[in-house]
């Protein structure tokens, strides 16, 4: 459709939606015609590119359906904001005309209270929305910048719970707390499919790699090593929290049958470990830099993830995800991770196979996934 066209179509239709929210009488009646109008702008970016205080307009008017209860309409919101975030998404970093800050920075300052009456799944929507508009911007130092701020929240709950566990372990059998670290882990998965490469400045806040300050701790003064202590603590490992997960999944196993594995305890716990490995081969799978991913991320992975997969005694409880990122690394790696395959071969081939030979049908995700890696 031309340009001009589009416009005076689109003027058309919300001018009669409106007409008619303001001849129907309930709340309900005007949850749906608003969604509607939602819906129809979404459609258009062309149009919202074009018009940026009617762009603007339309996204605070998402925020605040993002309050009402009416069934529908939050997911709507969401939905919407996404979308017109993928389209629209350069605008929201750069200065507009009448603004002094890209509208962004508003976004981020008021993130608490938007999100503030979403469901944990809306959360995640809403929060790859914003992954896309920080995608955007070109400077480096500003994006990073943005996305300390994007990230503030779900880091805050993270070094909370990790504070509370570094002093009592068992603060990670807690159901709230295992539920929560599975929607932070969830919604940097979302964070990282929205921002790609990028994403990298978060990732290494949570992956700190606590091997390597151990390695140095006897070479070093007293005072520095506090100093190096103090510091990680600031930076959760979140390889640590998988290793502790799978910890408690084997205890619990070892304790009460296999049986225990489909508790919700239990199955939030394996939400944790399969969304680590989500979050980590996602980011592999769109990362630049193959030689650094290799050097700072792949050796600590491997030895967390390959030594818990082979060691585990009851195949039920083996991730096929770990099969899936395996794939994901080799494939995307290519000749980099050649050096690496034997040993991820020794973790997960034969007791991958002593899974999948005896029928066609027990253990089916992975088997698909054992092929995949198989594959590659």
């Amino acid at each position: 459709m031309h340009e001009e066209d589009e416009k005076r179509f689109l003027v058309t239709v919300i001018k009669d939606l409106l007409g008619l929210c303001e001849q129907k009488r309930g709340k309900d009646n005007k949850a749906i015609i608003a969604s509607n109008i939602m819906y129809v702008v979404g459609q258009y970016p062309r149009f919202l590119r074009a018009h940026w205080k009617f762009l603007k307009t339309v996204v605070n008017k998402l925020f605040e359906f993002m309050h009402e209860t009416h069934d529908g309409v939050q997911d709507m919101a969401c939905d919407t904001f996404i979308k017109i975030a993928q389209k629209c998404r350069r605008h929201f970093v750069q200065v507009q005309v009448g603004e002094a800050v890209p509208f962004i920075e508003e976004i981020l300052a008021n993130m608490s209270s938007i999100i503030y009456d979403l469901q944990p799944q809306q959360v995640h929507t809403f929060c790859e929305a914003v992954g896309y508009m920080i995608s955007a911007q070109a400077d480096q130092a500003v994006q990073e910048r943005l996305i300390d701020k994007y990230m503030l929240l779900p880091n805050q709950v993270w070094d909370d719970i990790i504070k509370q566990a570094s002093k009592n372990v068992d603060i990670l059998k807690d159901p709230d707390a295992v539920k929560q670290l599975g929607n932070i882990l969830k919604t940097n998965v979302r964070a990282c499919k929205a921002l790609g490469h990028p994403y990298v400045t978060q990732l290494g806040r949570i992956y700190l790699d606590m091997l390597n300050v151990y390695k140095v701790m006897m070479l070093l003064p007293n005072q520095v090593w506090d100093d190096i202590i103090k510091q990680a603590s600031k930076n959760v490992d979140i390889l640590n929290v998988y290793k502790v997960m799978s910890e408690n999944i084997s205890a619990a196993i070892a304790l009460n049958g296999e049986g225990v594995t489909k508790q919700p305890l239990i199955r939030s716990m394996r939400t944790v470990k399969k969304e680590t490995l989500k979050l980590i081969s996602g980011w592999v799978s769109r990362s630049t830099d193959p030689k650094m991913v290799l050097e700072n991320f792949i050796p600590p992975l491997l030895d967390a993830v390959l030594l818990d997969y082979q060691r585990c005694t009851v195949p039920s409880a083996r991730e096929p995800e770990v099969l899936s990122a395996m794939a994901m690394i080799v494939h995307r790696l290519e000749g980099f991770i050649t050096c690496e395959i034997p040993k991820i071969f020794d973790a997960v081939f034969e007791c991958t196979l002593s899974m999948i030979n005896k029928d066609f049908e027990e253990f089916p995700e992975h088997r698909t996934n054992f092929f995949l890696l198989l594959h590659c």
